[in-house]
């Protein structure tokens, strides 16, 4: 299994897709998300989990940034073409945007912190980590749910996982 990203160029996600793009939910979190393909699932692969995490985001704010969690994908398409966040019907989870920890001018509603919250380094360029994983069966999940919840959702479910990293 591999898993690819035309917005991906010379290991750079591309500024669209974080605070140097456009697209913004109110003036906080950059929500165009990036393309995504896939191929050569395992078979028995029901749906697919994403992952898009800062882990150069701990010395920042003392914790890895989550930036973009979606479940129950349907196999099939082969792709999450640009800002499926918004354009699919996707069941996405809570992005770090929710957090406690942020300042309350930065942090958003529930509502707003579901889907994609896109790249927004503070200090230096991060490198981001893209993880899809293949699972052998659709998850019991709502939209907004925590990161940890689709972690355990998946155990003893995962077929595989691809990755791929990005500079932003």
């Amino acid at each position: 299994m591999k898993i690819y990203s035309t917005s991906i160029i010379n290991g750079h996600l591309e500024d669209r897709f974080g605070n140097r793009g456009s697209q913004f939910l109110n003036g906080k979190k950059a929500s165009r998300s990036f393309q995504l393909s896939w191929d050569n699932l395992p078979k028995g692969t029901k749906s697919l989990a994403l992952i898009f995490i800062d882990y150069d985001a701990i010395p920042v704010c003392g914790f890895s940034w989550i930036h973009w969690t979606a479940a129950n994908i349907d196999p099939n398409i082969k792709e999450l073409p640009e800002n499926a966040s918004i354009d699919m019907d996707l069941l996405q989870g809570l992005t770090s945007w929710y957090s406690k920890f942020l300042p309350n001018d930065w942090r958003l509603s529930k509502e707003e912190a579901i889907g994609y919250g896109g790249c927004a380094p503070p200090d230096k360029p991060h490198q981001y980590t893209i993880k899809l994983y293949p699972l052998s069966k659709v998850l019991d999940l709502k939209s907004g749910f925590y990161a940890n919840e689709l972690l355990k959702a998946m155990d003893g479910y995962i077929l595989g996982k691809a990755k791929i990293t990005a500079i932003y």
